[in-house]
């Protein structure tokens, strides 16, 4: 059985695709089946793994298994595609987007089981990995219903920064309607701190304001991940941080935030 988690934010520029691609990448080097599911309209995550809209000319993406499975595709029709569209890598699997997913905004409302499509597709490939992360585009919609909905746990990034706390509300309030109402199931991982500089007030009383609001209703790492330029450059070439650099502080801590998400 793998285990499914969503990396979910109702504001964007917090790190989370960032914290997609370095846990995942990190769980790959204990020997484990990964894959990363792009849900996001700016597909950032493809990029990061080298995965652009020139080189998917003839594979489907997730805006293609949507648009199937809004369509009542047959199993054998979606088992295939879903099979089609991961990319297949010597690190993490991916299953990749573009920016045409943002076309299905006025599409998904109107669907059938519109909570569940991602459930439907996922069932498909579940079983052949060990962990399946899914970095969902800033939102609290229909796309972030359906990662929740499949999911078994999520991670909620915040960044150590005043306006960084927009949404939290939000995010957890979501959560906790797809807990009552679709997933039971559903378990948080945690709050991550991302961006953190240990030397600012600001970023000390951000976690102080983070534990004394949240912490008696949800985990929060005791990882932060640290403010880095290594986190920043090591997209340009492909690579999650322990591939750019191991010796990191911010790929110290993502590691540790993998083994802990492992072992929940």
């Amino acid at each position: 059985m793998s285990k499914i988690t969503s990396i979910i934010s109702c504001k964007g520029g917090v790190g989370k695709t960032t914290t997609a691609v370095n846990i995942s990448s990190y769980i790959h080097t204990q020997g484990k089946r990964v894959l990363a599911v792009d849900l996001d309209y700016q597909h950032n995550l493809s990029k990061h793994f080298g995965i652009f809209p020139g080189h998917l000319k003839d594979k489907p993406t997730v805006y293609d298994l949507f648009n199937a499975a809004m369509d009542d595709c047959s199993d054998d029709e979606m088992n295939e595609m879903i099979h089609n569209a991961i990319v297949k890598s010597t690190t993490v699997d991916v299953l990749p987007s573009t920016a045409k997913l943002s076309l299905l905004d006025k599409v998904l409302p109107t669907a059938t089981c519109r909570e569940y499509i991602l459930k439907g597709i996922l069932k498909h490939i579940k079983n052949e990995y060990d962990y399946i992360f899914i970095d969902c585009h800033p939102g609290c919609d229909l796309f972030a219903i359906n990662a929740l909905a499949v999911s078994d746990s999520v991670i909620i990034p915040v960044e150590a920064h005043p306006l960084g706390l927009e949404g939290l509300d939000q995010v957890e309030k979501l959560i906790g309607t797809v807990q009552r109402h679709l997933n039971p199931d559903l378990k948080v991982d945690g709050i991550l701190l991302t961006k953190f500089q240990n030397n600012t007030n600001c970023c000390r009383n951000i976690r102080d304001v983070v534990k004394d609001g949240y912490g008696n209703r949800m985990h929060i790492f005791d990882e932060h991940i640290k403010y880095s330029i290594g986190v920043a450059e090591a997209p340009e070439f492909g690579l999650s941080i322990h591939e750019y650099a191991p010796k990191n502080d911010a790929a110290r801590s993502y590691a540790k935030i993998a083994m802990e998400v492992m072992f929940k």
